[in-house]
């Protein structure tokens, strides 16, 4: 089964889109999530909730192009489990050069993602001091299945899972989103 994406931005949160999923997340879709999620970074979305209710599977290229985008959001201050002792990625040797990155490692040639540590219009710096921008990634309404793959693979550990998008979103917007809780479950009193 091929993977449906769709996305919509939240308009009462600036920079929040909420990308629903539909079907398997593996080798012959995860090109297709990471060109989307791409775009949406580059149209200025800092924040993205998935929303895995329809995910079925998740094989080790899925969860490659969640650390890719994770990597990209988060701030360089905050070590993580995925750094890389210093390496320079394709993104970080794209933004060496004056090019915009892309959640796929990429530089736009476009230019028209503010990942440069320039305020947008709206007065939100989007990027840290190293380029990457300062932004979230969420996982919600996660099956069994797929929440098993996620915990024994650590994603847990970095990306924060909420029991459902309407959770995630009052989260953000109640400006409590930080790293998950110990077996990767909503932030204690997150619930609606």
């Amino acid at each position: 089964m091929g993977l449906i994406v769709e996305s919509r931005f939240q308009p009462a949160s600036s920079g929040l889109a909420v990308v629903t999923l539909a079907g398997d997340l593996d080798v012959a879709s995860a090109a297709q999530l990471r060109g989307h999620l791409a775009a949406l970074i580059g149209d200025g979305a800092d924040h993205l909730i998935l929303d895995f209710s329809h995910v079925g599977f998740v094989d080790s290229n899925g969860l490659s192009v969640l650390a890719g985008v994770h990597r990209l959001l988060r701030p360089s201050r905050q070590p993580g489990p995925d750094d890389r002792g210093g390496r320079a990625s394709a993104g970080d040797r794209a933004r060496a050069d004056g090019q915009t990155p892309r959640a796929d490692g990429q530089a736009r040639a476009d230019g028209q993602a503010r990942a440069d540590g320039q305020a947008r219009a709206d007065g939100q710096a989007r990027a840290d001091d190293q380029g990457r921008r300062a932004g979230t990634l969420a996982v919600a309404a996660v099956n069994q299945h797929v929440r098993h793959v996620l915990r024994n693979t650590g994603f847990t550990r970095i990306i924060p899972i909420y029991p459902s998008v309407e959770t995630a979103i009052v989260v953000h917007q109640a400006g409590r989103a930080g790293p998950p809780e110990k077996g990767g479950t909503a932030p204690a009193g997150a619930g609606p």
